[in-house]
């Protein structure tokens, strides 16, 4: 509450891309503290735009997590979607200047993007799988 009641800003979309810096910031950091190297990498000009497939890579893992583990995350979860889904707007994408969200990553379309769909309906895929 102290980001409403202290900071006041002109606009919800102001308020939403600098929260958002600040999460892209606080992941960033995270990269550098475990791996210096890579994390300098992320840091050279401090503009996000640049790291926009790491961004969108974390948070799909993220994601993928909720997808193979239901149980987990439970909060962190619909928190996480709700700021994905603030990041959708096109005056947030415009402040930003990048997009967070990609496409979750299936089999299908992984299938699908090398014509292999078929493989899917085939007889044996219950048994290697």
């Amino acid at each position: 509450t102290d980001k409403v009641d202290i900071v006041s800003y002109k606009s919800k979309t102001q308020r939403i891309t600098k929260q958002l810096r600040e999460i892209c910031a606080i992941l960033t950091g995270l990269v550098v503290a475990t791996d210096y190297k890579t994390g300098q990498q992320l840091c050279v000009d401090r503009d996000f735009k640049d790291n926009e497939e790491f961004f969108q890579d974390v948070f799909e893992i993220g994601r993928r997590h909720k997808v193979m583990n239901p149980e987990k995350m439970r909060s962190e979860y619909g928190k996480m979607v709700y700021l994905l889904q603030d990041s959708q707007s096109p005056q947030v994408q415009e402040l930003l200047e990048f997009r967070l969200v990609k496409p979750l990553k299936t089999v299908y379309s992984f299938l699908k993007a090398r014509n292999g769909e078929g493989l899917l309906a085939d007889a044996n895929m219950e048994l290697a799988t």
